[in-house]
């Protein structure tokens, strides 16, 4: 019985490490996205494309507003923004765990919503262009409210809500936004509130191609116009603090600035495609890998299922020989047992009917006596 146990024990094993090489890698936040209609691989994608609208919005709204203020400083500040901004946004929209990229993108509008009355007013732009800015980022923020309604499951996450602005009122914006502060204390608390269960430690997260693909696609449109943005900046600055010469200069070397970003962005493509190849050989060899090891594992199980059942076999032949002759030497010693009682039986018969016999002849020879002595003295 222990052999059969062991068989069906390994085969059990071996199906579960099947079902386990396929499962991807998952943080305990993904984990928790599980509790809702939304499955990790539509949040991921509606995740990458935020980033990619919401840097978009960014620079297009920045565009119009220096566009319709006329005014030097506001196009200065909008350009600056720019250069802060949108990298920011990409920044937090691109990481790995989506959760932990919309809750850190929310905390960025919230603090941008705070920082732009301020820096609007020292700009010297209008209440109108100050009121269609924050109009934007308002829009922006209730998309980002939506999403979050569907990772945690619950129409009202206005607990989240207040305390994502909290948190910005209490790590307000100061310098170039690389420098804010992390949204990680955030995390948990809009996550507990939300009803996901506290924050644990993260598991190994692995992005597959389409995320590299995605990120080096919006750098790489993305790039360009970030470094035009640099030398826009530059060229201002220099406008207002140097000579025309030196000027010159430094848009010379914000051109050759801008020429070296132009062939990085040149060379992505390529570097994609030589990212990919090397991927898709290193997922092709481990495939092969796992399909010989699996190969193994069929054939020396089939080896072992074999030799299990010939044992079987022969053990199961080696009982019903033992079974049928213990059956015959029992159903002989019947026989003879029976024959035995039958013999007695008819011995004990034999000597009644050889009494009766007996007894018979005797009454009979005892009545004709009788009989006899009758006639005689009859006849007498």
């Amino acid at each position: 019985m222990s052999r059969p146990r062991r068989l069906i024990g390994c085969i059990l094993l071996l199906i579960w490490v099947s079902g386990c090489s396929v499962a991807a890698p998952r943080s305990e936040l993904v984990r928790r996205v599980g509790r809702s209609d939304l499955s990790v691989e539509a949040l991921r994608v509606r995740v990458r494309d935020m980033a990619r609208r919401f840097s978009g919005l960014l620079e297009a709204s920045a565009d119009e507003i220096a566009a319709a203020s006329g005014s030097e400083e506001v196009r200065v500040a909008m350009t600056r923004f720019k250069i802060n901004a949108v990298p920011a946004m990409q920044a937090a929209l691109l990481q790995p765990d989506p959760v932990a990229a919309l809750v850190d993108a929310w905390a960025l509008l919230a603090q941008l919503e705070l920082a732009l009355p301020q820096r609007a007013t020292s700009a010297g732009a209008s209440p109108e262009l100050l009121a269609r800015a924050e109009r934007l980022l308002r829009q922006q923020e209730a998309e980002v409210e939506a999403l979050w309604k569907d990772v945690c499951g619950r129409q009202d996450v206005e607990g989240a809500r207040v305390r994502v602005h909290e948190w910005a009122a209490e790590h307000p914006l100061v310098g170039p936004l690389v420098t804010r502060v992390s949204t990680v204390s955030l995390l948990a608390d809009v996550t507990s509130l939300s009803g996901m269960g506290a924050l644990r430690t993260a598991g190994v997260l692995v992005e597959d191609v389409r995320d590299l693909t995605a990120r080096v696609d919006l750098y790489a449109a993305s790039l360009p116009r970030q470094a035009r943005w640099q030398a826009e900046s530059m060229a201002q600055d220099a406008l207002k603090a140097v000579p025309t010469r030196e000027v010159l200069a430094d848009l010379g070397r914000a051109v050759d600035t801008l020429e070296q970003f132009g062939a990085l962005a040149a060379g992505t493509s390529a570097l994609v495609a030589r990212e990919r190849s090397a991927m898709l050989s290193a997922l092709t060899s481990e495939r092969e890998a796992l399909q010989r090891f699996v190969e193994q594992e069929r054939r020396a199980l089939m080896a072992a299922v074999a030799g299990e059942r010939q044992a079987v076999l022969s053990a199961l032949h080696t009982e019903r020989v033992e079974t049928l002759q213990q059956g015959e030497r029992i159903g002989l010693g019947m026989v003879d047992q029976t024959f035995q009682r039958a013999a007695l039986l008819v011995d004990r018969v034999f000597l009644w009917l050889l009494g009766m016999t007996l007894v018979a002849v005797l009454g009979g020879l005892g009545l004709a006596v009788l009989l006899l002595r009758a006639w005689r003295r009859k006849a007498g």
